[in-house]
């Protein structure tokens, strides 16, 4: 499984399956995912904020995702 974090299209990540074999891809913050990324992925994923927010920092994104990845494994 392939999730693309970007807004569009997307589901909230905690609703996600990360079990199985995983990929999470994060866009650089200026410029989002290419669109090779957005094509391929199995499944677009968002981070559900408070107000106009739409965006933040991207490795504090990624350590959200992957944290929920690796809850969802028990952490192994």
């Amino acid at each position: 499984n392939i999730f693309s974090a970007i807004l569009q299209e997307s589901e909230p990540y905690h609703k996600q399956n990360y079990t199985l074999q995983t990929a999470i891809v994060v866009g650089a913050e200026a410029t989002g995912l290419t669109q090779e990324w957005r094509e391929a992925a199995t499944q677009n994923i968002s981070i559900p904020m408070q107000g106009n927010i739409d965006s933040m920092n991207v490795s504090v994104a990624a350590g959200i995702l992957i944290f929920e990845a690796k809850r969802q494994r028990d952490f192994k």
